[in-house]
């Protein structure tokens, strides 16, 4: 009798070390992780909001009872390091639009919601700086970012790469994907590599010394990445990375091809909770 019960608690702690799933019915959180990009009124598509429908999604999330998380808290789960609170999500901003800090950021307040913002460093600009391009869609400055700090963390979206270059097979790949014809010669890989890895290792020196830390996540213009943006991205020392692949994020995923979900403007705050509960 005593060697099955010892047996039993053998394999009792070897199952609850594995999967405790089995034991308490616990089971491990799919966090989705949805993007935003600019906020305007009156248009709701892939990549804008309506201030007001950006709110009632908010409000519907809150209403869900779902919990923002940060990225390192995110990062430090998928670590096994941090328990997370029930139902996470976490909310990005892609580019570092003047209508996050002017729209958006007033929404988090209100309802006491986190969010990223994944900047393209170079085109944040200083107080008295105007917008370099006359049809760029006005980007933030630096003290707005540091103002937003209760509530949005800043990560890079690279320092200037959110661009295609055409490559050697004739087609348009992200600046970070690969050798791209630059000045109409086709780089080397060598070339390649130092090209993105300093802006990489830009972008994150350029948050540190407006914002006082390190970005630890960067944000794949468009989402194109391939094996060497992976190497480069954590050469920089990024220490996780984000696609689109419209998933959940899980324990044991890839921390440099982390899923988000594209947020549609036009979608209510209950279609939005509907898609993602049903995301794979």
């Amino acid at each position: 009798m005593t060697r099955k019960i010892i047996v039993f608690v053998v394999v009792y702690m070897l199952l609850l070390l594995i999967s405790p799933s089995l034991i308490y019915g616990y089971q491990e959180p799919e966090i989705p992780v949805l993007m935003y990009h600019h906020l305007e009124e009156h248009i709701n598509n892939t990549t804008v909001i309506s201030p007001e429908n950006f709110e009632n999604q908010m409000r519907a999330l809150k209403g869900a009872g779902y919990h923002t998380i940060s990225v390192q808290q995110l990062y430090d789960y998928l670590n096994g390091q941090t328990p997370l609170p029930p139902k996470p999500i976490l909310i990005t901003f892609d580019d570092g639009y003047l209508s996050n800090y002017e729209k958006a950021y007033p929404v988090l307040k209100k309802y006491d919601m986190h969010a990223e913002i994944f900047v393209i460093a170079s085109r944040i600009l200083e107080n008295d700086e105007k917008i370099q391009q006359p049809k760029e869609i006005p980007k933030m400055s630096w003290e707005q970012l540091k103002e937003m700090k209760d509530y949005m963390t800043v990560q890079s979206h690279t320092w200037d790469l959110h661009y295609k270059l055409p490559s050697e097979n004739g087609r348009l790949n992200g600046a970070v994907y690969g050798p791209g014809f630059v000045d109409g010669q086709l780089e080397s890989y060598h070339a390649y590599e130092e090209r993105v890895r300093n802006d990489f290792i830009r972008s994150r020196k350029i948050i540190k010394e407006k914002l006082g830390y390190e970005p630890i996540a960067i944000s794949y213009p468009n989402g194109i990445h391939s094996p060497s943006t992976i190497k480069l991205a954590k050469e920089a020392g990024f220490k996780m990375a984000f696609v689109i692949q419209n998933k959940h994020v899980k324990r044991g995923d890839s921390l440099f091809t982390l899923s988000r979900i594209t947020v549609n403007g036009k979608d209510s705050g209950e279609v939005l909770i509907h898609k993602i509960k049903t995301a794979n």
